[in-house]
This record gives C-alpha cells, sequence and structure tokens, in this order.
C-alpha cells in the first residue's frame, strides 16, 4: 500500500526540475512516516534550512513543510525524500523507530543490528545534533564495535554492506556559489581518521574479502576511485590495501579498464595507485604532478580548501621540492605558489626557483608579441614580477637582473 502510493506520486510528478536543496538527513518517526532535513547555503555560505515531514500511510502523499517554498522546489524535495523512502526499504533493520533515542542513550554497542540500522543511527545523530565531529566520533562508539564483531566472525559481506550504506550517506560534494568563490560542501572529512583504521582492518583481511566479496569489494574501490579528494586523504592506507595482494590490483585495474579505458589515463588515484604497482617512476612522478595540479585547482576555486592543500603538503612530503619546480618548469603557471607559497621553501631552494622564474619570465614576454597570448602572458608577467620582488628583494634591489 505504501510503496504504490509513493511510486504513483513519484509517476504523476515527473520533471526535469533539479532543484537547489540538498538533504541533510532523515529520520523515521513512525511506520510510514519519514521527517527530513533539507538545506542550501546563500552567498556567504550560511546554512538555510527547511524540514519536512512525508507522511504516506493513506492513498496520497501528505508532505508538511517547515516554510513556504515555491511549488517547484517542494515538489523536486518531495519526490527526492520519496526516492530515498524506497531506497530505505530494500533493507532489512531490527531497530524501530520508536526506540531509537532510548538505544542511543543506553549506548548498547554489544547489540548487533543490521547494515542500514547503523546508518540510520548517523542520520538521526545528525538530524538531531548536526554534521560534525563530535556527531561523527559519537556514531562511531556505535559502528566500530560492529565491524571488529562482524571481522570476528569472518561475516565480510556484512562488513561490505555496512560500508557501502555509509558511503552513500557521506560520499558526497556539492557546490555552492559564494560572492567571491565556491564553497565544497562535504561530510567525509569527520570520517577520515576512522577510515584509515578500517582500511588498515582490512587489509588484515584481504584475502577473505576477496575471496567471499570481490564484486562488492571492486565496486567500492570503484567508488572511492571517483572520489580523489577523500580518497588521496587516504591514499597511504587504500594504497596498501590494493597493492599488497597482487590479484586485488590486477582486477582492481582490469576492472577499470573494462568499464572505461579512458579512466586510466583521467583518474588521478587509479594513474598513481598503477604508477606504484609497476614501479614506474617516470609514471609515478607524472602522477604526483597531477595531484599537485589538482590541489591548486581546487584552492584557486574554492574558499574551503585545507584538505587539498594537506593533500599536496603529503606529496612533497614525500618527494621534495624539486618535483615543484619540476612542475613549475613545465608549466611555468605561477599560480602553483598561491598554494605552496616561495617563502615556505627549504633555503637550498630559493635560488633554483629564482632561475626558473626568470626563465618563465623570459618565456612570457616572447609570448606576448602574440595576440591570442598576450593577456594571459601579461598576467603571468605581472605575477612573476610580483613574486621576484617579494621573495628575492634584496637580490634585485642590489641591481641583478
Amino acid at each position: 500500500m505504501a510503496r504504490k502510493c509513493i511510486e504513483k506520486y513519484l509517476e504523476t510528478h515527473k520533471s526535469t526540475y533539479i532543484g537547489r536543496y540538498r538533504c541533510h538527513s532523515a529520520v523515521q518517526t513512525k511506520k510510514f512516516e519519514h521527517k527530513f532535513h533539507y538545506y542550501i547555503l546563500d552567498i556567504q555560505f550560511k546554512a538555510i534550512d527547511v524540514f519536512v515531514t512525508i507522511d504516506y500511510s493513506g492513498d496520497e502523499i501528505v508532505p508538511t513543510f517547515s516554510v513556504n517554498l515555491h511549488e517547484q522546489e517542494q515538489e523536486y524535495i518531495i519526490k527526492d525524500a520519496l526516492n530515498k523512502i524506497l531506497y530505505f526499504n530494500q533493507f532489512k533493520t531490527i531497530l524501530h523507530c520508536h526506540v531509537f533515542e532510548h538505544f542511543i542513550e543506553t549506548h548498547t554497542v554489544n547489540t548487533i543490528l543490521e547494515p542500514l540500522d547503523y546508518r540510520n543511527i548517523l542520520d538521526y545523530l545528525e538530524y538531531h545534533s548536526g554534521t560534525n565531529q563530535e556527531t561523527v566520533d559519537e556514531f562511531y562508539t556505535f559502528f566500530n564495535p560492529y565491524l571488529d564483531r562482524l571481522l570476528y566472525n569472518k561475516n565480510y559481506k556484512k562488513f561490505m554492506d555496512s560500508i557501502a550504506l555509509l558511503l552513500d550517506k557521506i560520499l558526497y560534494e556539492y557546490e555552492w556559489d559564494g560572492v567571491n568563490a565556491k564553497y565544497l560542501d562535504t561530510e567525509y572529512q569527520f570520517h577520515l581518521e576512522y577510515f584509515k583504521e578500517t582500511i588498515k582492518k582490512m587489509t588484515n583481511h584481504i584475502d577473505g574479502f576477496f575471496k567471499s566479496t570481490k564484486d562488492e569489494l571492486l565496486e567500492i574501490f570503484e567508488r572511492l576511485c571517483q572520489m580523489p579528494r577523500f580518497t588521496l586523504s587516504i591514499i597511504k592506507e587504500f594504497g596498501n590495501l590494493i597493492l599488497l595482494n597482487k590479484e586485488v590490483a590486477e582486477r582492481l585495474f582490469n576492472h577499470f579498464e573494462r568499464l572505461n579505458p579512458d579512466q586510466l589515463e583521467n583518474n588521478i588515484v587509479i594513474s598513481y595507485l598503477k604508477s606504484l604497482y609497476q614501479n614506474n617512476h617516470e609514471q609515478y612522478i607524472d602522477a604526483c604532478e597531477d595531484i599537485l595540479r589538482f590541489v591548486m585547482n581546487d584552492v584557486l576555486t574554492f574558499a574551503n580548501h585545507d584538505l587539498q592543500k594537506e593533500i599536496g603538503n603529503r606529496i612533497l612530503e614525500i618527494e621534495g621540492y624539486d618535483l615543484l619546480i619540476d612542475l613549475f618548469s613545465k608549466d611555468y603557471n605561477t599560480f602553483l605558489f598561491v598554494c605552496f607559497p616561495i617563502s615556505t621553501f627549504p633555503p637550498e631552494y630559493k635560488e633554483i626557483m629564482r632561475l626558473e622564474l626568470e626563465k618563465a619570465i623570459r618565456f612570457y614576454a616572447a609570448r606576448m608579441n602574440h595576440d591570442e597570448y598576450r593577456l594571459t602572458s601579461f598576467e603571468q608577467v605581472a605575477n612573476i614580477n610580483r613574486l621576484l620582488m617579494e621573495e628575492y628583494k634584496e637580490e634585485y634591489s642590489n641591481g641583478k637582473e
């Protein structure tokens, strides 16, 4: 009855309109009722919240909104919420909606629930307490003991189902437009340290996972490789999980080749892992430089970019500043130093960098004779002059050219 009611609404309200609001969290309050929290960020990156109750107990869907929105936006939210309800109904649960609060308050971590129950616990916590590190920390006090019990029992299938459902919840990236920059809205940064530990545990059981859940494992690997900001933040642990087992690595790369050969060339995570697997130093350096280019683009695009800068800094910690100088000598892109200021370079690299800047200014000066390159070349020349005067003031004040 409820499913038919939902499907009827979706069938009779088809539209190509894509709404502005995004789902934050949801809780089930009755057998046929869910409450949802939707939101947008304004140009100051402040949240504007909308709460909606969806009653699907009768012949018709009955939505109740906390604020008035225009009809198209309301319809988009209702359909999005109904699709999520259909998604939830695919999975078995143990924890009834009426006992959620009691279960969390009593902190019954020894009870083994179903995978969706833990996803629902995170939704419940976020609905009532917001999405923040404290909320995520509390969630893992339930989730980690459960994962440990599954590993102890070698229940690899349920383990992978639980991870997949969690990724469905947290693996998103929304871009919000501000006055001068964009804001990259994510949740996964709160989960990074926990995922590192989870992957380490999986590495100890990789043979069991690969034997029992090969398809599920490859599907999750594929999803992670499509989210480079998240995966590059856990690349050490993720790389060990894949590369320490030759069969796992080969199956992953073959899987991508069958799925879409272009992804092997254009996906910076796959390129990085494959260069390590093949022990190809030239490809490895190219992959590292592509990661730095990716980081630079994010720093220039998004107002919040600390996570991406950490990714770049880790690459430099491993490969050193020779990599950065080599990248500049290839691209002559001065915006690289917005991410990695010359003032942070070790002293032994300062003179090498100055000489590269002088080469770059001569290169762009020559290009200014061509109309199609004049504007961009002028911008780069201006940037280089500023860098030389700021970072090498003493040299140039003494007449060095």
